[in-house]
């Protein structure tokens, strides 16, 4: 029974990284990937150095799997610590979940100064209506000519959620159902 979890952990989290690292799904939420990494690292390396098969070389790979998936996760962490923008980060705004013609949707804006050429990166992620624990990116523009974290705009009172809804409505909704 140890055995056959040792190996379905490790499997999950070669399968869950590539998912995340090389296509647009992930779990609904910023931060959220980050920490599941984190924990999902931290528990497989833990399961793979606690627990040991009858078989030597089967032991091996899943030890040297956890470990290199471990690296990547705690390396791609490290690099984004390092980096000078990543402070940038801190300061993204994740709370425009929007309900758009019976789909769910969750925008994201990062600030990101005058070295983008625009206020700042904005993205859309579209979540399934019966599995909202997973996300897909639909939309993305890195430099997004609306600033999300002003409520203002010449003085005048600003709905940001509205502007959120144009933009989903514009960009993702109104462009794939463009006939050919």
């Amino acid at each position: 029974m140890k055995i056959r979890k040792q190996i379905i952990t490790t499997i999950f989290f070669i399968v869950y990284l590539l998912t995340v690292l090389l296509t647009d799904f992930s779990l609904t939420g910023f931060w959220t990937d980050v920490i599941f990494s984190i924990l999902l690292s931290v528990f497989a390396l833990r399961l793979g150095f606690k627990n040991e098969t009858d078989n030597r070389f089967l032991t091996q790979v899943l030890r040297g799997s956890n470990i290199i998936c471990s690296l990547i996760v705690f390396g791609l962490v490290v690099l984004n610590a390092i980096n000078p923008y990543s402070l940038d980060t801190l300061k993204i705004r994740s709370f425009y979940f929007q309900s758009v013609d019976e789909r769910l949707f969750n925008a994201y804006f990062k600030p990101v100064g005058a070295y983008s050429g625009g206020y700042g990166n904005f993205w859309i992620t579209e979540t399934p209506k019966y599995f909202p624990v997973v996300e897909q990116r639909v939309f993305w523009d890195r430099t997004v000519d609306h600033d999300f974290n002003d409520d203002l705009y010449d003085g005048e009172p600003i709905d940001n959620f509205e502007v959120v809804r144009d933009y989903i409505n514009e960009e993702v909704i109104n462009k794939h159902n463009v006939p050919k």
